[in-house]
C-alpha cells in the first residue's frame, strides 16, 4: 500500500472514529430509536383501527361506534405527541385546529350548563315556567344531548391533529396518500359489487334506505357521493401521464417514479370504480359538486404545472401562453359536460323531475327563524332534532325525520351560534395559507396540493345542500387527506427555514 493510500485510510478512519464513540442516541435520529418507533407504530395502529371502525359502522353515526373510535383516536393522538412532538412545518394549521377544537368543546360545555350570569336560556325554558314546571334553564334546550354531540365533533378534530403529527416527511406522506387513494378505490369496487349483486345489503347488514342507490359504506347517498368524490380526486392526484400505444406491447403509461404496468392498471381500475361509484349514488348535489371540483383540479393543474414536462399529468408545457391555457380549461369543461351527458343520465333525469321542488328548500325559512331565535349562543350540537319541529312548516310535508339541516353552514350556525363563524373563518384562513404556499413552492408534488384544493371545493359546494360533513366518518376521512396534503404543502422550505 502506498503512502498516499495509507494517509487516505488514516484520514477516513479519523473521520469515522469519533462517531463510533458517540452514544446510540446521537448516531440514530431521535425519531428512529426503539422507544419512539414503538410509540409511533402503536399510534399508527390505533389510528387505523379508529378509521376502520368509522367505515364499518356507516360513518360512526351510532354513539357507541363514535365513542370507541374517538377513544382510539385520542390514544393515537397522545402517543403521537410523545413520539413525534408538535409539527413545525404545519404548526400554524395545527395550533389553529387545536384552538378551534378547544373553543368548541368549552362552548358546548357552556351551552349545557345552567345559564350563568343571569343570562336567559332558550325560549323553551320560558314555556316550561309558564306551565308551572320548575327547571334550571340552560343555554341549550337539550343540555344532555349537547355533551354527546361533542364526541362527533372531537373525532374529526383529533384525526386532523393526529395526521399532522404522524405524517411529516414527504416520502412517508406520499406512501400514506397512495394507501389512502387505494383504500378509497377498493371501497368503491366493493360498493359497486354489493350494489349490483346484493342491492338489499349495506356493508355487513340489511339495507333499509335509499334502495336503488349506491350508499356503502354510509346510509345516505349524498355522503357516499362526497366520499367517493374525494377518493376519485385522491387517485387523480397520482396521475403520471399518458401516451398512445402505437407499437403493440409498448407501455401504455409512463413508468415515472416507479410505476409499473400492474400499478398503472390498478390505478385505472380504481379510478374508474370511484367515478362509477359517484354516479351510482344518484346524488344531484354530490355529482354536481364532484364535477365542479374536477374542473377546478384540471384548471389549477393547467395553470400550476407540477413539473416542466407533459409527463407531470394534467399540466401542459410551462411556456404555454395564458390564452392557450384558457383554451385547455375550456376544452376540459366541454369534456366534463360530455362525460356528464353520457354517464350521469340518471342524476340529470332526477334533477329534471324534481327541479327545485325539494323539501330542503321549503324548510329553509324555518331553519333561518330557528337560527335567529338561537343567536348568539346557539342551541347546541345534536339539538336540531328537538328544536326544529317547532319551526317546521306543515305545507312542506310531514314525511321523514329531520335530525340535521341539509346545509352545514346553517346547521353549524344554529348549533354553535357566533363561535361557529369564528371557527369557520380561522380554519379557512389557516388551510388557505398553507395550500397557497404549497401550490407556489412545491414543484414535483404540486398535483397533491391541487388535489387538496379540489376536495375543499367539493366539500364546500356540497355542504351548501347536504350534510356529508356532519357525518363523523366522512369528516374524518376527508380530514385525513387534507392533513396529509397540508404536510406536503408545508414541507420543503428554503435552506434557511428547513427543520433538518
Amino acid at each position: 500500500m502506498s503512502t498516499k493510500d495509507k494517509s487516505g485510510l488514516v484520514a477516513r478512519s479519523a473521520t469515522i472514529a469519533p462517531a463510533a464513540h458517540k452514544s446510540d442516541k446521537s448516531v440514530i435520529p431521535a425519531d428512529e430509536d426503539m422507544k419512539t418507533r414503538l410509540l409511533r407504530r402503536t399510534a399508527t395502529v390505533l389510528f387505523i383501527l379508529s378509521i376502520t371502525i368509522t367505515m364499518l359502522t356507516h360513518g360512526a353515526v351510532y354513539p357507541i361506534a363514535a365513542g370507541l373510535a374517538a377513544i382510539l383516536m385520542a390514544s393515537s393522538l397522545a402517543l403521537a405527541y410523545f413520539a413525534m412532538g408538535l409539527p413545525r412545518a404545519t404548526g400554524g394549521l395545527f395550533k389553529t385546529a387545536l384552538a378551534c377544537w378547544v373553543l368548541v368543546v368549552f362552548w358546548c360545555e357552556f351551552q349545557g350548563m345552567p345559564a350563568p350570569f343571569g343570562l336567559a336560556g332558550h325560549s323553551a325554558w320560558t314555556a316550561l315556567a309558564e306551565m308551572g314546571i320548575a327547571a334550571d334553564a340552560s343555554v341549550s334546550p337539550t343540555p344532555g344531548v349537547v355533551r354527546g354531540g361533542v364526541v362527533a365533533i372531537s373525532l374529526p378534530a383529533m384525526t386532523l391533529l393526529c395526521v399532522l403529527m404522524l405524517f411529516r416527511r414527504d416520502s412517508a406522506v406520499e406512501r400514506a396518500l397512495w394507501v389512502f387513494a387505494v383504500s378509497g378505490g377498493c371501497l368503491a369496487v366493493f360498493a359497486l359489487f354489493q350494489y349490483v349483486a346484493f342491492p338489499h345489503s349495506l356493508m355487513l347488514g340489511e339495507k333499509l334506505h335509499y334502495l336503488g342507490n349506491l350508499t356503502a359504506p354510509f346510509v345516505n347517498r349524498n355522503t357516499a357521493a362526497t366520499f367517493y368524490g374525494v377518493s376519485l380526486i385522491a387517485l387523480l392526484s397520482h396521475f403520471k401521464g399518458l401516451q398512445f400505444q402505437v407499437i403493440p406491447g409498448s407501455s401504455l403509461f409512463y413508468n415515472r417514479s416507479g410505476w409499473s404496468a400492474r400499478k398503472a392498471l390498478l390505478w385505472v381500475l380504481l379510478t374508474c370504480a370511484s367515478f362509477g361509484a359517484v354516479l351510482a349514488t344518484s346524488s344531484r348535489g354530490g355529482v354536481f359538486a364532484t364535477f365542479v371540483a374536477l374542473l377546478v383540479m384540471f384548471a389549477a393543474a393547467t395553470f400550476f404545472p407540477p413539473v416542466p414536462s407533459q409527463r407531470a399529468g394534467f399540466a401542459g408545457q410551462p411556456t404555454s401562453s395564458v390564452k392557450a391555457r384558457l383554451l385547455k380549461v375550456v376544452a376540459v369543461l366541454l369534456i366534463l359536460l360530455l362525460v356528464a351527458s353520457l354517464f350521469a343520465g340518471r342524476v340529470v333525469l332526477r334533477a329534471e323531475i324534481q327541479g327545485v321542488d325539494d323539501s330542503r328548500f321549503c324548510v329553509l325559512p324555518g331553519i333561518l327563524a330557528a337560527i335567529h331565535d338561537g343567536l348568539p349562543f346557539g342551541i347546541g350540537p345534536g339539538a336540531f332534532i328537538n328544536v326544529f319541529p317547532a319551526y317546521r312548516d306543515a305545507s312542506c310535508g310531514m314525511a321523514g325525520v329531520w335530525n340535521m339541516a341539509h346545509d352545514v353552514y346553517l346547521d353549524g350556525l344554529l348549533a354553535l351560534g357566533i363561535p361557529f363563524l369564528v371557527v369557520l373563518v380561522a380554519m379557512l384562513a389557516a388551510i388557505s395559507l398553507l395550500l397557497r404556499r404549497g401550490i407556489l413552492h412545491r414543484k414535483s408534488r404540486r398535483l397533491f396540493v391541487v388535489g387538496g384544493i379540489a376536495t375543499c371545493v367539493l366539500v364546500a359546494v356540497h355542504s351548501l345542500v347536504d350534510f356529508s360533513l356532519q357525518i363523523p366518518g366522512f369528516a374524518t376521512w376527508w380530514l385525513i387527506y387534507l392533513g396529509m396534503v397540508a404536510s406536503i404543502s408545508g414541507g420543503r422550505k428554503s435552506s434557511g427555514e428547513r427543520e433538518n
